[in-house]
């Protein structure tokens, strides 16, 4: 492919990046109508599990030979990325602000290429760890602000912020596993059994949850997790990797740049809580941090990650 053809994909990645802040938006939604963080998970995986099942069946030679690390790997990304750590990240919408549990994802390219450095022994040019560490710091100040430690540990918020740095955390571990154990395997194909393996342990972590009250209740929150399925999880996820294949790394950072300023402008407009100054400086630091990390190929072989909702 040619160095024009290259460039072709970025409008699909920022469209996608776009469409994966409408999540701080619609989680919310169906919350607010009684439906709970595991039921919204679960409703979620049983959607798009059908929705993916075709491509597993078209594609049954890519994974019909998978050895016993490769499914491992999988089962590890579809009980913990897939399942757990997108219930956390729902969980954290309603016991925080959703502005800032969405804006705390974008430690996970940080998570992710840190933890490869160390459990892959890929390379990383030594002006990477000050910048993993200036990350760290940024990452701070977007959750608590300008507070010392014992005013963080007293926040309202501590236990939203906890749960969407945990999944975070999670997603970015996850990309090192797929990374080591399935990185033959085609995106569709992964989204396919991740989704279809962690259906088990949802209905499991659903028993003993009470079911929403009231049928109109349930019909009020189905609507926003269908859009969940169709806008952020299935057309963003496709948008991305297409929109990928003809993008330069350099320039898919850039584009998906459009995910915390959707997300700022989503945030600002559907929640009354708002940044503070020093959640504002935490913020341009770490998006400094991610492009610094780019630009300056502190990464000899960055992961990339699309967010894993869903």
């Amino acid at each position: 492919m040619d160095s024009d053809a290259r460039r072709t994909g970025w409008p699909l990645v920022s469209l996608a990046a776009m469409l994966w802040a409408s999540d701080l938006v619609l989680r919310p939604k169906a919350q607010a109508a009684g439906i709970s963080s595991i039921q919204i998970v679960l409703f979620e995986h049983l959607a798009l599990a059908v929705i993916f099942i075709p491509f597993l069946a078209l594609r049954r030679a890519e994974w019909t030979g998978l050895s016993f690390k490769n499914w491992l790997g999988i089962l590890f990304i579809a009980v913990f990325g897939s399942a757990l750590a997108t219930i956390m990240l729902t969980e954290a919408y309603r016991l925080g602000s959703p502005l800032l549990t969405i804006l705390l994802q974008k430690v996970q390219p940080v998570v992710a290429v840190a933890l490869a450095g160390v459990a892959l022994k890929e390379k990383r040019k030594p002006l990477f760890w000050p910048l993993f560490v200036l990350a760290l710091v940024a990452t701070y100040l977007l959750a608590f602000g300008f507070a010392g430690i014992e005013s963080a540990f007293e926040s309202p918020q501590l236990a939203s912020i906890l749960l969407a740095l945990g999944a975070a955390t999670i997603w970015g571990t996850c990309t090192v596993v797929g990374r080591a154990a399935i990185k033959d395997l085609s995106p569709p194909v992964m989204a396919g059994w991740r989704f279809i393996i962690a259906l088990p342990f949802l209905v499991l972590a659903n028993f003993g949850v009470p079911a929403p009250t009231g049928a109109h209740v349930s019909v009020d929150g189905l609507w926003p997790i269908a859009l969940i399925v169709l806008l952020p999880d299935a057309l963003g996820m496709t948008l991305y990797y297409l929109g990928l294949k003809r993008t330069p790394a350099s320039l898919a950072a850039l584009a998906e740049l459009a995910f915390p300023v959707t997300a700022l402008v989503l945030g600002l407009i559907s929640s009354p809580s708002t940044l503070q100054i020093g959640q504002w400086v935490g913020l341009v630091l770490l998006l400094a941090c991610l492009q610094a990390i780019q630009a300056t190929k502190s990464v000899e072989q960055e992961p990339t990650l699309a967010p894993q909702a869903g």
